[in-house]
């Protein structure tokens, strides 16, 4: 199972053949690898539109490589507003 969280391919999956070096070492291309059973509850528990806030990767996600406007800050969101 697998949620995507980008368009460009970030996603949050199981990854069963890397449980031994998760949280040790940098296996993945930019997913989120998780042992299945955590898999499992994640998919259970989130929905589509949570915030999954990952952090200290060093590489930012663009604001408009999301599923939602919550990616650009309120300010920046209303300077392109047609009524203002």
């Amino acid at each position: 199972m697998a949620v995507r969280i980008s368009n460009s391919g970030e996603f949050v999956h199981s990854a069963p053949w890397s449980v031994a070096d998760q949280g040790i070492r940098d296996v993945s291309h930019g997913c989120v690898n998780l042992p299945p059973d955590a898999a499992q509850w994640f998919y259970q528990t989130f929905g589509y539109g949570d915030v999954v806030d990952i952090r200290n990767t060093g590489v930012a996600l663009r604001p408009t490589d999301g599923f939602g406007d919550w990616n650009i800050p309120w300010r920046t969101w209303t300077r392109g507003s047609a009524l203002r």
